[in-house]
């Protein structure tokens, strides 16, 4: 690969009639797109399309639309099309699986520079003990603790978890560590429900590495109110970092939430909200922040729509959408390492 552009692997889409589709980066027209109807290159049933029959691309504009005559699949005979608010208990079948298609293709680094500058926690420390840890190539531990995206929900793959993306970062980049994961998060939980179980489910294990991801459920709306208030959630959290600060040994990751689809009846419109409240206890603690929400944020700012980074069209990232999780531990790792390189040096 050129070091001046970079490959776009597996890039989410949804396609509604012969309509524009915004790309997260303009393609070089140079080197074509290629568009299959699974994440993985290698799954037994890809349907590959075909570029000019299927769809057309506007490289100058970074825009896609598939044709009429195509054989992707198309949005608008969804049941949810032209729905402005969804409650998905109404409907038989909300998920967008069968309107998902992926692509790959090559695009300039210089759409990149800036990706993350702009959502920083503003937390460059937190896991420094821990990555040491593996640079010495010692036995390492890590466990997941979360809702149901961070128990992989609607994943099409285990490889493509985010924890498991994160678990196969590390392994490549210290070849020569142990690495032990091991996932103890569970669907539908709350950070109260976090709160009441992580004595009994994380802390005995003394992991050197403690990866908390709450506040989707946390968010959501219910009549007046919402599941779990911006001030408990505040506290429940607390309580779960002090409780993993007091081991001697483990490092902790907060992970912040991506988005829910705003047309849902139940998203509270506040996820940013409890993603601020993640950020500060990050720098107040001293712990390590995956900042999801603001990649979300980054992906939907550069045109992605909701439907077309979450599974269930709910609240569920699909394989690209666990892909920018993994892209928040990215940041953090380099960071991080970052860290480590300049005080060795």
């Amino acid at each position: 690969m050129n070091p001046e552009t970079s490959r776009q692997t597996a890039e989410a889409f949804i396609f509604v009639k012969e309509e524009n589709m915004s790309m997260r980066y303009r393609p070089l027209a140079k080197l074509a797109m290629v568009l299959r109807s699974h994440a993985d290159e290698d799954h037994s049933g890809n349907i590959i399309y075909a570029e000019g029959i299927d769809y057309v691309v506007d490289y100058d504009r970074g825009v896609i639309r598939r044709t009429k005559q195509s054989r992707i699949p198309d949005w608008s005979r969804h049941e949810l099309y032209g729905q402005v608010v969804f409650d998905h208990a109404a409907f038989k079948n909300c998920s967008n699986r069968e309107f998902t298609v992926y692509g790959d293709y090559v695009y300039d680094n210089d759409q990149f520079k800036d990706c993350f500058v702009a959502h920083d926690s503003g937390n460059r420390a937190g896991v420094e003990r821990w990555l040491s840890k593996l640079r010495t190539s010692e036995e390492s531990s890590i466990v997941v603790f979360g809702d149901s995206i961070s128990a992989g929900g609607d994943a099409s793959e285990e490889k493509f978890m985010y924890f498991n993306r994160v678990h196969q970062f590390l392994n490549e980049y210290y070849p020569r560590s142990r690495i032990s994961l091991l996932n103890k998060s569970v669907g539908g939980e709350t950070s109260k429900d976090g709160k009441n179980r992580i004595q009994r489910d994380v802390i005995p294990l003394r992991p050197d590495l403690v990866i908390i991801g709450f506040g989707m459920n946390d968010q959501n709306k219910y009549g007046e109110g919402v599941g779990v208030s911006p001030a408990d959630f505040e506290s429940n959290l607390c309580q779960m970092i002090e409780a993993v600060k007091k081991l001697d040994n483990s490092d902790l990751v907060l992970v912040t939430p991506c988005l829910p689809n705003p047309k849902w009846w139940y998203s509270s419109g506040l996820t940013g909200r409890y993603a601020e409240i993640i950020r500060r206890l990050g720098r107040e603690y001293g712990v390590g922040v995956a900042d999801v929400t603001a990649v979300w944020e980054q992906e939907l700012a550069a045109g992605k729509s909701a439907e077309s980074l979450l599974l269930n069209n709910i609240n569920h990232p699909n394989d690209y959408g666990h892909w920018l999780y993994f892209q928040a531990f990215v940041k953090l790792l380099r960071d991080n390492l970052e860290i480590i390189e300049t005080k060795e040096a």
